[in-house]
């Protein structure tokens, strides 16, 4: 492979790499970034720059051992040791580049995002992907997004809300691509799926609901403890942005995920999870402390509560056309409290 790339292979040789990639297509991928990054190795200077970097990271993700990337020639011993030697030394580039880059610190990584595009609270959004895929963004949500989805794989980070429908991809030699969410504390691995994705910073949790497809959620951090989530249509999964570990610590005090089924009986457009998308802000069982995060985001205005009781107390219902004022009088039709208003300021507190 080495040979190959360094154009001092022969006729024959370039014919046998080209016949077992053919037989062995999931070394494609392995094959064209390591002949990127020789290249790039090669006396010029160049340094590998993030995009590469993270493109590395990516496929030792993938690739269960280095060793998986060399395939022996049967030639003579002299030309087979050149090859190991160049191989290893290949594959070390690999390593190297794909440790530095798991121990980078995250904000050194996230500067091969750009902004794709973002919305301001009480707004919202539909944009179109370089790949064609569609995102529809809810209100206060950035969505950032890898260079111009070239590359062996098509990443996004979100900040917000968002409803994605994601297109299938391939490179040109026919390899699928993947399409990465990186999104609050997790990162959701998908090739061509609908679903839902609910990571505010300001949030207890993080969501991600899926309506077609198949999706794989596992840490952003890569923590041992949180082994893969396969999620199935219509399935809701709820971590807690806390979370360390899926399984309860001793003492049973460490909050774990949860798979919820959603009513698949509703068409996406009548369904609480994406009722956003409808201009229709709903809420089933919500204490008022979640409610209001819901509100913020919706109207555009900051909530204070002034009586911590105040904040146990829960709602069922939706908003749709209605002020904030009219939403505020509807929810004391439910449950006593006061407010006060201010321009964007609400402060809430107990009716005694």
């Amino acid at each position: 492979m080495a040979r190959v790339i360094y154009g001092e292979a022969q006729a024959s040789e370039r014919q046998e790499l080209q016949e077992y990639l053919t037989t062995h297509p999931e070394l494609q991928q392995q094959y064209e970034l390591l002949h990127l990054l020789l290249k790039r190795s090669e006396g010029d200077g160049h340094a590998v720059n993030d995009d590469h970097a993270e493109q590395v990271r990516i496929l030792l993700a993938k690739t269960e051992s280095p060793i998986s990337l060399l395939h022996p020639r049967k030639k003579n011993v002299r030309g087979r040791l050149y090859y190991y030697g160049a191989a290893a030394a290949a594959v070390m580039v690999l390593v190297c580049w794909g440790v530095m880059q798991l121990h980078a610190p995250a904000r050194e990584r996230q500067g091969t995002f750009r902004l794709a595009s973002a919305t301001a609270k009480g707004a919202r959004k539909q944009v179109t992907l370089p790949d064609g895929t569609r995102v529809w963004l809810n209100g206060g949500s950035r969505l950032f997004f890898v260079t111009d989805f070239k590359g062996s794989t098509r990443e996004v980070k979100l900040e917000g809300e968002a409803f994605f429908d994601v297109v299938h991809a391939q490179t040109e030699t026919g390899v699928k691509r993947p399409f990465i969410v990186h999104a609050g504390n997790i990162d959701i691995n998908v090739l061509g799926t609908a679903f839902n994705v609910k990571a505010y910073a300001n949030e207890k949790i993080t969501t991600a609901v899926l309506y077609r497809g198949l999706i794989r959620v596992t840490k952003h951090d890569g923590a041992d403890s949180f082994q893969p989530v396969l999620l199935y249509p219509n399935q809701k999964l709820v971590i807690p942005n806390t979370l360390v570990a899926v399984q309860p610590v001793a003492g049973g005090t460490q909050e774990a995920l949860k798979i919820e089924a959603i009513d698949s009986t509703k068409a996406i457009e009548a369904r609480t999870e994406t009722a956003w998308m409808y201009n229709r802000l709903e809420f089933r069982g919500d204490d008022f402390e979640a409610l209001a995060q819901k509100m913020e985001q919706w109207y555009n205005v900051t909530i204070h509560f002034t009586d911590e009781t105040v904040k146990g107390l829960r709602f069922n219902g939706s908003f749709e056309k209605e002020t904030i004022a009219q939403a505020l009088e509807a929810l004391k039709l439910a449950n006593a409290f006061n407010y006060k208003m201010k321009d964007n300021e609400v402060w809430i507190g107990s009716s005694r």
